[in-house]
């Protein structure tokens, strides 16, 4: 059973209480990985707070943000440059991509916080791979999450394709 800081008991006297699709990934992860594993439930890094970063030594840094939205095209929708917008009463309002948010908090890891360890000099660059990010949607399964990508991705294929019937263009491999 993995390792949880903090423990059950004081996350359960939060006033601000973990959200369904959170306490799901923590009972997941409680019971599914050893005690090899760290699981930080939402730690505070220097501003950041993202919602699992999970250590695994000589492995590396796992960083999870947890989303309970409902994706369907009424209240999200994406534009063909991966902005995201929420529905809301005044209409739709940019708001920060859930894979953006995950990426800022790994770069801020390279950024501030092991800069702030003092150790940043002994690190190469393969480094940069030693922190993987994910994005947990707990009301969204594979099929629903395509189906919201499909018109932009719809929309690029038919603009790269006559991009390429214009200028001509022939690749190699097909």
């Amino acid at each position: 059973m993995a390792i949880i800081y903090p423990n059950i008991e004081n996350i359960k006297k939060w006033v601000v209480k973990p959200t369904d699709g959170e306490w799901y990934l923590l009972n997941y992860l409680k019971n599914n990985l050893d005690n090899s594993f760290e699981i930080f439930f939402n730690p505070f890094l220097d501003g950041d707070r993202p919602d699992f970063v999970i250590l695994k030594k000589n492995v590396g840094v796992f960083v999870i943000e947890v989303k309970d939205w409902e994706i369907n095209n009424k209240k999200y929708k994406i534009d063909l440059f991966n902005k995201w917008y929420f529905n809301s009463d005044i209409g739709y309002k940019v708001i920060k991509s859930p894979f953006e948010q995950v990426f800022t908090y790994k770069k801020n890891f390279f950024d501030i916080h092991i800069p702030l360890l003092g150790i940043s000099r002994v690190f190469n660059h393969n480094f940069y791979n030693v922190i993987d990010v994910f994005v947990y949607f707990h009301c969204a399964n594979k099929h629903i999450f395509d189906s919201f990508y499909e018109k932009n991705n719809d929309t690029f294929n038919q603009y790269a394709s006559d991009y390429n019937k214009k200028n001509k263009c022939k690749f190699p491999y097909g």
